[in-house]
């Protein structure tokens, strides 16, 4: 026998990303496990149906969790440590223009040792990593709520955060990601909290520097007869 796990998968109080560990107990009538061939019977028939979502192997969105749950909420789940990031934030909170089916993270570098950068691809949708010394990723980067988006239930980087982390990647020779483009939208930005973090990441030089690039950028001829054609 196993129990109906429908009530605990549905509404607000639902779990948002789900494990086959997970799913395994939800289906537990309390005195044992489900057997193999009944679980993976009855996650074919929810994946079929909609219910669950695949992202890698064994791992889940619940589709009837709500709101209903994104794919960067799996992030830490795929790879330990991630915080959500970058230009997926930028993009969300439309800093930038970069709306796409990746997810940007960054996750840290511990005693030396960095994670794998490899992405993970899933269905519709590509997860991407870019590691950092953990020093960028904890208490000594800032203040909790100027690092991190309070608002939402898994790890995420506030805007000026995301900011601050393509300006230090976009520098460092270990990866290949490009700096942040000059054409942001500065107002959407919490500047006080930029330079907050700027400071306590060590990186009041290098956002000095992109700033006097960003005014020259915005100051250019062209880009003011650019906003001189939409007004």
């Amino acid at each position: 026998m196993i129990r109906d796990p429908m009530p605990t998968l549905l509404g607000a109080d639902a779990p948002r990303v789900l494990t086959v560990p997970m799913l395994a107990a939800a289906l537990s009538d309390g005195r044992s496990l489900p057997a193999r061939a009944t679980l993976f019977k009855w996650l074919r028939a929810q994946r079929n149906s909609g219910v669950l979502r695949p992202l890698t192997r064994g791992l889940y969105l619940n589709a009837l969790a709500l709101p209903r749950p994104q794919a960067a909420e799996a992030a830490d789940y795929v790879r330990s440590g991630a915080v959500v990031s970058l230009q997926t934030v930028l993009g969300d909170c439309a800093v930038t223009n970069n709306y796409s089916d990746i997810v940007t993270c960054v996750v840290p570098i511990r005693n030396g040792v960095a994670p794998s950068s490899r992405p993970v691809k899933a269905p519709r949708i590509e997860f991407r990593f870019h590691a950092m010394p953990i020093r960028f990723l904890d208490e000594r980067a800032g203040a909790l709520a100027d690092r991190l988006d309070l608002d939402v239930v898994y790890a995420r980087a506030t805007a000026e955060k995301a900011l601050l982390d393509c300006i230090y990647l976009g520098a460092s020779p270990r990866t290949k990601l490009c700096g942040p483009p000059l054409d942001i939208e500065l107002g959407k930005l919490n500047m006080p909290r930029l330079r907050r973090l700027a400071k306590a990441m060590g990186l009041g030089d290098a956002l000095a520097d992109y700033l006097s690039r960003k005014a020259m950028h915005d100051n250019s001829p062209d880009v003011q007869a650019n906003m001189s054609t939409r007004e």
